[in-house]
């Protein structure tokens, strides 16, 4: 991506996590080249690479849409990553290396340290990092795949059920995984992690109706 692509890939990302583009949202590349002054080009790169990312769906002959996830898909995703994520912080636990150690203890000391002074998308992206270090601990590539795939879920549901806040005791849980990894216990870090996750999904709000959207050329005036 160029300099102006990842601006533009930005700005869209953010109005999608933020909730200003509401899910099932259409984005049509003329409006988008228009409201960014670009051509087509450089928007249906940024599309893609958000296609990849799992927060806008390519639908052949009907164009790009924000994805979405009905509350039932919500709480799917968390029930799989609670069964995923056990199993990783378990075998992270018996199977990391000193090095890991130390790398991990390195996010959790910079997401302290950052967590109040980033925006809201790149506390989200901190957070997830997090999950996915575990992951790449635990020594199974299909954890770290399945659980990336998961996550970019994740982003979507917050965008929509979250109102775009932040969990804020997300720093003081992942401490205390970390310090349960660290001392290896297995049993702790299975405990907190399950813990942190359904706390992150008790606050979300399953039971709000959604906004109607506003149009392309507003959001990104």
């Amino acid at each position: 991506m160029n300099r102006k692509e990842l601006e533009i890939y930005k700005k869209i990302k953010q109005a999608i996590i933020l909730q200003k583009l509401k899910p099932n949202t259409q984005l049509v590349e003329k409006e988008l080249a228009e409201s960014f002054d670009v051509s087509r080009t450089p928007i249906r790169n940024v599309l893609r690479r958000l296609q990849y990312e799992r927060l806008v769906k390519i639908i052949e002959h009907k164009g790009a849409f924000v994805a979405g996830s009905t509350i039932e898909e919500a709480k799917e995703v968390f029930e799989m990553r609670r069964i995923l994520e056990v199993a990783a912080v378990r075998k992270a636990c018996r199977l990391s290396t000193e090095e890991q150690i130390r790398e991990l203890e390195k996010m959790v000391e910079e997401e302290q340290n950052t967590y109040q002074h980033v925006d809201y998308i790149e506390a989200t992206q901190m957070a997830g990092e997090f999950h996915l270090k575990i992951a790449e601990m635990a020594g199974n590539s299909y954890f770290y795949q399945y659980l990336e795939d998961l996550i970019s879920v994740t982003y979507i549901i917050i965008s929509i059920y979250g109102r775009g806040q932040a969990e804020k005791g997300t720093c003081r849980h992942h401490l205390h995984i970390f310090d349960a990894i660290k001392k290896r216990d297995e049993d702790l870090a299975e405990k907190l992690c399950i813990e942190h996750l359904r706390e992150i999904e008790d606050n979300l709000h399953f039971n709000e109706g959604l906004e109607i959207s506003t149009s392309l050329s507003e959001i990104f005036q």
